[in-house]
């Protein structure tokens, strides 16, 4: 059963939990104060352009009018520079999906498909107040023999040393959850700016249920405990992209260390 300090920050997601778990005064602005973000890096403008163009365009949109409408949204040119540069391999990873698809017999299509669970990893409305945790799923295709694709859209660098497993392990328990007539998970990242998705080994239903599932309780858990404590600061180098970076006094001495100054005696 989850702990009562889990139970009060509920519901979780992948990024709640990696918050808490990476600055629990980072967590405490954003989740608990629910203070506005006083200042929306670019970088996350352009990834949320990017996975916005990307579901118009796999839910029918032609690219062009996708691409166009959303470019529109951004504030400055510099920035739909780098989303155009961006929206270069999109066709690619439409004609490569394209391939995937016809080499199987897909019987469903979920794009932005939310999902949530209870406590006890039974299934629940996204917003229903019952939801432990949630999330939502960039690319997700059911196949007629029991198995399902996830994709997750990324658009920062790849982070070597990491594995596909761990950056879907949330979407595929809730997946399971939901698909409990599936027995095969195939796990994708796509790697917008490197153009290419990178595929992972098959996971089993049952791995599923005996790893993942205990894993990702276990991280919920230890996030709680993370910020359990108050909101304290770890600073680090993702101090640099953090939108309350201005209001953070330990992020400003990370930035801006002190230089001392000694006069050269006579």
């Amino acid at each position: 059963m989850p702990s009562t300090r889990a139970l009060i920050h509920a519901p979780w997601s992948a990024s709640k939990v990696s918050t808490a778990l990476r600055c629990p005064r980072l967590f405490h602005w954003k989740y608990i104060e629910k203070i506005k973000e006083p200042e929306v890096m670019p970088e996350a403008r352009i990834g949320k352009a990017i996975h916005k163009a990307l579901e118009l365009v796999l839910m029918g949109t032609p690219q062009e009018e996708a691409t166009a409408t959303v470019r529109a949204e951004l504030p400055s040119e510099t920035e739909q520079l780098r989303y155009d540069r961006l929206c270069v391999g999109i066709p690619a990873f439409t004609s490569r999906i394209g391939q995937f698809r016809n080499r199987r017999r897909v019987s469903r299509q979920l794009v932005e498909y939310s999902l949530a669970v209870r406590e006890d990893l039974s299934v629940t409305q996204f917003y229903s107040g019952d939801a432990y945790y949630r999330g939502v799923i960039d690319l997700g295709y059911l196949f007629s023999d029991d198995a399902l694709a996830l994709i997750d859209h990324k658009t920062g660098a790849r982070l070597p040393g990491t594995s596909i497993t761990d950056q879907l392990e949330g979407y595929v328990v809730l997946a399971a959850a939901a698909f409990r007539h599936v027995r095969t998970f195939w796990l994708g990242v796509h790697w917008v700016s490197e153009r290419a998705v990178e595929w992972g080994t098959p996971v089993r239903a049952e791995t599923v249920i005996d790893e993942l599932m205990p894993d990702l309780l276990d991280n919920i858990e230890a996030a709680a405990l993370a910020v359990d404590d108050g909101p304290r600061p770890n600073p680090g180098p993702w101090c640099d992209r953090c939108s309350y970076r201005d209001r953070c006094p330990a992020s400003k001495e990370l930035r801006y260390e002190p230089v001392e100054y000694h006069e050269d005696e006579d």
